[in-house]
């Protein structure tokens, strides 16, 4: 028979295990709840697969890429500053080409991704009910679904150049903002971490979009991609109480990637 210390720690193990597979399930449960972005995505999808057969397209590429990099934000208010921190992102793209000019083929692109944001900054701007100084180091989570304009030149033997240039929709999914005020005036701000969520952040953000890869082409349909990316929101992502101080803020990120494109249609 086994101690009883020995099988405490196997059911605490249990216990833990269950606690991570709520929370998977939980966060699972809020993608599937998001029905525009289903809707969105689909319609993206259907639209390019449709064109490719409907069209006769000369091509259509998939990609899968996952990379790293900075990003930061941008803001209306002079009482605040901000840092650069890292990025993350990953994502599954459809390139549909329907023109081709000499070594040049154009179209269309679109897809889905995921984005982690990460934004350190100060506020000094903040005197009701009493004047104090807020710092918050601050993740973000998102849901990307880029729509641009595709074009990918030929420049050498199994080697070309895709270039995209276009527009993109954000959905926040989750994050957390760990706040540090000096001094502290308890109980209006107090150190500590704070959740975000759709009462303190928008929902949807909205951007421009820009991308460029180098395909190394192998003999058969598959090629190994590097490429560099950035996206730039315009719209506001905070959703102002009366604290901190009321702004528009924004995020930008460049990231390094690395993808694996597969020509679906040549």
């Amino acid at each position: 028979m086994y101690p009883l210390p020995f099988l405490f720690e196997i059911y605490l193990d249990s216990l833990y295990t269950m606690r991570d597979y709520a929370i998977v399930i939980i966060n699972l449960v809020e993608v599937l709840e998001m029905r525009k972005t289903k809707v969105l995505f689909s319609l993206v999808t259907a639209m390019l697969l449709g064109a490719a057969f409907g069209l006769s397209a000369l091509g259509l590429d998939l990609e899968l890429k996952g990379g790293g990099g900075l990003a930061m934000g941008t803001t209306d208010d002079p009482n605040k500053s901000g840092q650069v921190r890292w990025a993350l992102d990953a994502g599954l793209t459809l390139d549909l080409f329907l023109l081709r000019l000499g070594s040049i083929s154009l179209g269309v692109s679109g897809g889905a991704g995921y984005a982690n944001l990460n934004y350190h900054s100060v506020d000094k701007g903040i005197t009701i009910p009493a004047p104090t100084i807020q710092t918050s180091d601050s993740s973000f989570n998102y849901l990307i679904v880029p729509f641009t304009l595709v074009g990918k030149f030929d420049i050498g033997a199994r080697r070309s150049l895709t270039a995209r240039a276009g527009g993109f929709a954000g959905y926040f999914l989750f994050g957390t903002s760990d706040l540090t005020y000096n001094p502290e005036v308890p109980p209006f701000f107090v150190n500590g971490e704070v959740t975000l969520n759709n009462s303190n952040t928008v929902q949807w953000m909205y951007g421009l979009s820009f991308y460029a890869g180098l395909d190394f082409w192998g003999n058969g349909r598959l090629s190994f991609t590097p490429s560099v990316e950035f996206n730039m929101g315009l719209t506001d992502t905070s959703i102002n109480a009366a604290q901190p101080t009321p702004s528009k803020d924004t995020f930008w990120a460049l990231t390094a990637n690395v993808g694996i494109r597969y020509r679906l249609l040549q």
